[in-house]
């Protein structure tokens, strides 16, 4: 079965079935509760697909707000850790000149260390020695910071200004460290960058790290005598390191809402968020694209059930390869709130659209639904027959038109209307005369009836006892002959002007057309004209009124001899279709022709072009009335100046279905 199929089975689509209901409720409402029903579902479904679209834009709109924040605070902190890198390798480098000028380590202290929080510790290295030098601790006593060497009880010396300690110099060679220096050598300008240093590196500068690497941003500088100067911070939980661009960017109460979290590797090492623990791991499908690509990634972190939009980027060692990651966070939770206080704000707006809308729409419909009404009152009014009602509406726009068209229109109307009773009571004046004559004609042909019956029978006995050799015989064979065709015109008239009900059966059309020609042989204007036969040899049967077909072929002849006042040729004709089921009469003429501005009115009741002496207008819509009555159909083409020819159908019997 076909899809279609199926459809009109069920009733059609769900669509259509919808569509069908929907028209059935429209068509139960008035025009003005249309009008505010189509504008209400046009503001509710523009207003809804508006929000639903907001909605959209505006969550679109904060994750790029809050992708931008965090981007800025890695660009903020990506230009930090550049900054702390070229400060680092300046100091280095400086340290290593007031080596050469034979400085004690305590100045060194005091000049390269002097800012806390910068530098963790200076490595002095020679062939033999290794001479780690510790600022002082804080005036209170406690570290500046977690990595901060003064927590290791054996550096403690509240007394010292400085703190100078002999490291194992054989231990150095296998430090990570040692390729910075060498790198530093390398280049004679001094090497800083990202370190990471193993555990066993950690523990030998002194941090109580033993179980885990560390990172650290050192700087190396070699002096002229061969030694070296390798200045350190270790990075692990130093939360000032990825606070800066934190402090930098929103120094506000805004900060809170941000977090900055340091990765060696995948693994957390420090963190801005107190509440994060440093063993937390990043995810693969963000580590792995920094770290081996060296892209920045976006995505979110959830920390403690707390969800950040958040924007990680690689550090760089100083050999130019990703070892750890800075990734900052936004809190989900001010966006969200941002986004649902906009989107409040734009619904709000949207819905006090709507309201306006609906109020508008109801001004609207009532303003346009009363100059409608006063159209439909006003046709009303007149279809009540009063042409005198006029609407009283002035407007400029289509609907004044139609209000002055309307008044127009009842007036031509009204105009008309007196027209046609005018013309219609003259020729009911003319039927009502006419038909009078006809009742006369009758009475008249009765009454002849009675005296041609005795002529006829007296010239038949007259003829029966007369000789054929007797000179008389001849002269009453014409009587009779001609007293009979008076007869048969009498008895044909009176059939015709006798009123009786409809009675339908088989007749033949070439019968009732010879029938008609007897009747109609003593018109007036027939003997002008020259009659032409064309009838089919065979009979054509139809189921029809003999004497109601016999009116439309005597109007139809009349006709087409009054159209040829100077003498031509009338030409009827029978035959069938080409598909053998109807019968088809036409009387052709050729006299002067309908005009073709008269064509499409030659049917109308009352219109005649014969003048009012002549004619009464109701031959042909009497004789369309009667075909349309049995199933028929009548056709008039004509050339003005070249004759006319009328052509009726009928349905042959037993050959179509009635």
């Amino acid at each position: 079965m076909k899809p279609s199929e199926t459809s009109q089975i069920v009733g059609g689509s769900p669509v259509h079935r919808a569509s069908r209901w929907l028209s059935r409720v429209f068509s139960r409402l008035s025009l003005r509760a249309r009008l505010v029903a189509a504008f209400t579902i046009l503001i509710v479904t523009s207003a809804s697909a508006t929000i639903v679209i907001g909605d959209l834009v505006f969550g679109s709109k904060v994750v790029e707000l809050a992708r931008g924040k965090v981007d800025a605070g890695l660009n903020v902190a990506d230009l930090a850790f550049a900054v702390w890198q070229d400060r680092m390798r300046q100091r280095s480098k400086i340290g290593a000149r007031l080596m050469d000028l034979g400085e004690p380590p305590p100045f060194l202290c005091r000049t390269i260390l002097e800012k806390p929080g910068l530098v963790d510790f200076a490595l002095a290295l020679s062939n033999d020695r290794a001479t780690l030098i510790l600022p002082a601790p804080s005036p209170s006593g406690s570290p500046l910071f977690g990595s901060d060497l003064t927590s290791n009880p054996k550096y403690a010396d509240p007394a010292a200004e400085c703190r100078l300690v002999e490291l194992d110099r054989t231990g150095f060679p296998r430090h990570a460290l040692a390729a910075l220096v060498k790198k530093a050598d390398e280049t004679g300008l001094g090497a800083s960058g990202l370190v990471v240093v193993p555990p066993e590196g950690v523990a030998w500068l002194g941090y109580d790290r033993e179980s885990e690497p560390g990172l650290m941003l050192a700087a190396a500088s070699a002096t002229q005598d061969g030694r070296h100067l390798v200045l350190g911070a270790l990075l692990n939980e130093r939360r000032d390191f990825v606070s800066t661009p934190l402090d930098v960017l929103w120094a506000t109460p805004e900060g809170e809402r941000f977090v900055a979290t340091l990765f060696l590797g995948s693994r957390a090492i420090a963190s801005s968020a107190p509440e994060r623990r440093l063993s937390d791991e990043l995810s693969p499908e963000i580590a792995q694209p920094v770290l081996l690509q060296g892209v920045r990634q976006h995505g979110t972190a959830d920390i403690h059930g707390t969800t950040y939009y958040a924007a990680y980027m690689p550090l760089m060692s100083y050999e130019s390869e990703p070892v750890g990651i800075l990734g900052i966070g936004a809190r989900e939770e001010v966006y969200v709130d941002v986004r649902n206080r906009t989107l409040t704000l734009f619904s709000s707006l949207i819905v006090a659209g709507m309201i306006f809308g609906f109020l508008m729409s109801y001004l609207f419909s009532a303003w346009l639904i009363k100059p409608v009404a006063a159209l439909a009152e006003g046709m009303h009014k007149v279809a009540e027959g009063d042409l005198d009602y006029k609407v009283r509406f002035h407007a400029a726009d289509e609907l004044g038109r139609l209000a002055r068209a309307f008044n127009i229109m009842v007036r031509k109307v009204r105009e008309r209307d007196i027209r046609l009773r005018e013309m219609t009571e003259e020729r009911l004046t003319q039927v009502e005369k006419q038909v009078s004559i006809g009742r006369l004609a009758a009475g008249v042909a009765h009454e002849i009836n009675n005296p041609l019956t005795s002529v006829l029978t007296l010239s038949h006995l007259l003829l029966k006892h007369t000789d054929e050799d007797d000179s008389r015989h001849e002269d009453l064979e014409i009587i009779v002959q001609e007293t009979t065709r008076c007869r048969d015109i009498v008895r044909n008239l009176l059939d015709f002007a006798r009123e009786r009900p409809t009675q339908m059966r088989e007749v033949d059309v070439n019968q009732v057309v010879r029938d008609t020609l007897v009747l109609v042989s003593r018109y007036e204007g027939i003997d002008k004209v020259k009659i032409d036969l064309a009838l089919t040899p065979d009979p054509l049967s139809v189921l029809a009124d003999p004497k109601q077909l016999q009116q439309v072929i005597t109007n139809l002849v009349t006709n087409a001899a009054e159209a040829c006042p100077g003498g031509g040729t009338v030409t009827i004709s029978s035959d069938e279709d080409s598909s053998g089921d109807f019968a088809v009469i036409r009387v052709a003429d050729t006299g002067r022709g309908i005009p073709k501005g008269y064509l499409d009115r030659v049917f109308e009741p009352f219109f005649t072009t014969k003048g009012s002496s002549r004619g009464t207008g109701l031959g042909l819509s009497v004789s369309l009335g009667i075909v349309r009555k049995h199933n028929g159909t009548i056709d008039i083409a004509s050339q003005e100046g070249k004759g006319t020819t009328v052509t009726v159908t009928l349905p042959r019997f037993g050959r179509t279905s009635e």
